[in-house]
């Protein structure tokens, strides 16, 4: 009798012991991801001719660049969206929890298949720009690719569409569950302006950093609340 009274309460410290480790992980995490999507927000290439594509040239000589930042920013943007619905599943538990499941099945889904989006344009430019091909079959490759970009788009906008909406619904579940600071849900639906507003330099800075910010922020209060396991209210 004594061995089970005394066990219980050990397993219950281990078992929050754990959860407070892996919402640390999931900080730590959340927290590379978005400092990966400022970076990437900078280093976005500019097309040469203005719109949304590019020219052969824009690409040639930065071919290895162009498919690692792609690449780099749909697994961080997947695995860093992914974080994010979850440490605001795991925050909002009672009122907005509708909101906030709603909001992170629309953000998982939407950010895969815009992250399959941006993998696929980043291929398709890179393999028509090797050096090894012929310079007028490159070329040519490279216009088929352009002629087609809307298959490649369509996947992209309905990916972002989606996440548009479960970051607006995410918000709303964390602004009536009151368990964060009403500045953290309105900083992430500025994600919101990556998507119109798409830019680099000092507009890729502006757009993506109120995002990271209160991403970083999201996960440090889910760590807290796992090491604490107590829910403050925000009014």
């Amino acid at each position: 009798m004594s061995a089970s009274t005394t066990s219980a309460p050990l397993h219950a410290g281990t078992l929050e012991s754990a959860t407070a480790h892996r919402f640390g992980l999931l900080a730590v995490v959340l927290a590379l991801t978005s400092a990966t999507a400022v970076v990437g927000g900078v280093l976005w290439p500019e097309p040469s001719g203005g719109g949304e594509t590019y020219a052969y040239a824009d690409i040639a000589d930065g071919r290895e660049l162009w498919w690692g930042l792609l690449t780099g920013l749909a697994i961080c943007g997947i695995l860093g969206t992914m974080l994010q619905a979850i440490a605001a599943l795991y925050l909002v538990r009672h009122r907005g929890s509708t909101w906030a499941t709603i909001g992170a099945a629309l953000l998982i889904i939407g950010i895969i298949v815009q992250g399959v989006g941006a993998a696929g344009w980043a291929t398709a430019y890179f393999f028509p720009t090797d050096p090894a091909l012929e310079p007028t079959a490159g070329h040519q490759a490279f216009e088929a690719v352009n002629d087609n970009i809307g298959y490649i788009f369509a996947v992209m906008i309905t990916g972002a569409a989606l996440a548009i909406l479960g970051q607006i619904a995410q918000a709303v579940g964390l602004i009536r569950a009151k368990v964060v600071p009403v500045w953290i849900p309105v900083g992430l639906m500025t994600s919101i302006l990556t998507f119109l507003v798409p830019g680099n330099g000092l507009v890729g800075l502006i757009t993506a950093l109120p995002m990271a910010v209160s991403a970083c922020a999201l996960g440090w209060y889910a760590y807290r609340r796992a090491s604490a396991g107590v829910v403050r209210s925000w009014q």
